[in-house]
């Protein structure tokens, strides 16, 4: 069933620690078995599922897990050409630079203009971000170093810029303008507001039997 969410909704990070998950599970299913038939010992079982998890925590520390989904995403992503559905670009903006070289991947081959631009400005700000970042030795990182050199050997020395590079929501869409206050009508110096109109009371019962 996670495989099906992942064909029709893309992959997430939470569907790959699901997917890990259901291995690990699988993984202990099978050192149950091997226990049966070799008669290992409980402890046996218990340190070889311990080393089993730690080995893949373990591996999950080195891997970026958003640049793994992000980049599955575009290479299944119904403008790249599969079977996938169509790239999710408020995703990738929560992705942050993890998504930086996918959106490079994906940018020139979607053909909304609309869409396009807002992956253009997502690529922009998450390259100029990274730039910044790789600039100042505190932020520094071996990992985004490597990923601004792809992107800079990919993009070029004139990369597309936005045509609008003002704030943007989710997915780089621009936020509508806030509606405007009403506004009470102004009134003379002097002259006191209007009353608000009031609908007349309703009569009661008991008024309207005194006055038959």
């Amino acid at each position: 069933r996670t495989v099906d969410y992942v064909e029709i909704f893309s992959l997430t990070r939470l569907r790959v620690a699901a997917l890990a998950w259901m291995l690990l599970v699988g993984i202990g299913l099978v050192l149950i078995c091997w226990r049966i038939l070799r008669g290992k010992s409980a402890s046996w079982l218990i340190n070889a599922n311990v080393a089993t998890a730690g080995a893949l925590l373990t591996a999950a520390c080195f891997v970026d897990l958003g640049a793994v989904t992000t980049t599955w995403n575009v290479r299944h992503a119904r403008e790249a050409g599969g079977t996938g559905p169509a790239i999710d670009l408020c995703y990738l903006d929560r992705l942050g630079q993890s998504a930086l070289l996918p959106l490079i991947a994906i940018e020139p081959r979607i053909a909304d203009p609309e869409r396009r631009e807002r992956a253009i400005w997502l690529r922009d700000r998450e390259m100029r971000l990274l730039s910044f970042q790789q600039r100042d030795w505190r932020s520094w990182t071996w990992r985004g170093a490597r990923r601004l050199e792809r992107a800079q050997a990919v993009l070029g020395s004139k990369p597309v810029r936005p045509r609008d590079p003002a704030y943007r929501d989710c997915g780089g869409i621009i936020p509508l303008p806030a509606p405007a206050p009403s506004v009470p009508p102004a009134t003379a110096p002097g002259q006191a507001p209007a009353p608000a109109e009031t609908a007349p009371p309703a009569k009661s019962a008991l008024t309207e039997e005194k006055s038959r």
